[in-house]
């Protein structure tokens, strides 16, 4: 997102579809697009009379509009390369447009990223409480959350629950949770030849959590 550029999207699109979100009347958008189109052929300082041959209002009234959009900060004036003039600038209003653009198109990334993380989530529960034969703890549910926000894969995680099947006969979250891991490291040796995670690391976390419990307790 940080290399995005005004240029790569339709800003006139956007601006006639978000004019009303940006505060903007429909002689305020007719005036915009309008000093777009004359910007677009060489920089011009646009002043009101210009505008009044190409709108149906009074001079006066344009004036006024174009001060209010460069108080509302839409226009600026910018000095000419090459000279000592003046134009009249739209950039503020491409810039503003593509910020909340750009905003628009990483929320609706979040959005989408969470309903995806719910669904799996929720299959995942889906699938655990079946085989399980019963609802799972808050305890449980949560882990089955953490291990999606760690980006773990759905298939993993039930496969993980299959092998445990196959090998006790009362699985666990614990059991489940120490089966990825191995499968996880198993997948970084056989891509990259290493892995940064180990059994041992985990056994240690699990040490270290036991002891500050029994700790605890005893308090």
């Amino acid at each position: 997102m940080e290399n995005f550029k005004i240029h790569q999207i339709d800003y006139r699109y956007l601006l006639v579809d978000t004019y009303k979100s940006l505060g903007l009347s429909e002689l305020d958008l007719a005036l915009l697009l309008l000093v777009d189109n004359i910007l677009k052929e060489k920089p011009t300082l646009i002043t009101a009379e210009i505008l009044v041959l190409k709108m149906n209002l009074d001079i006066k009234e344009i004036d006024k509009m174009i001060v209010s959009l460069m108080n509302r900060g839409f226009l600026e004036y910018k000095s000419i390369e090459g000279s000592t003039g003046l134009s009249t600038s739209i950039e503020p209003l491409y810039r503003r447009l593509g910020d909340n653009f750009i905003k628009e198109v990483m929320t609706s990334s979040a959005i989408e990223d969470n309903k995806q993380k719910h669904q799996a989530v929720s299959n995942i529960y889906g699938v655990f409480e079946k085989e399980f034969g019963r609802s799972l703890s808050g305890l449980e549910l949560e882990k089955i959350r953490e291990w999606i926000s760690e980006g773990i894969q759905e298939e993993m995680i039930i496969a993980s629950l299959h092998e445990c099947q196959s090998k006790y006969k009362n699985v666990t979250i614990r059991q489940i949770d120490k089966t990825i891991i191995k499968r996880m490291a198993s997948n970084d040796m056989s891509q990259e030849g290493y892995s940064p995670l180990s059994q041992s690391s985990h056994n240690n976390v699990d040490s270290l959590t036991e002891i500050l419990k029994t700790k605890w307790l005893d308090d």
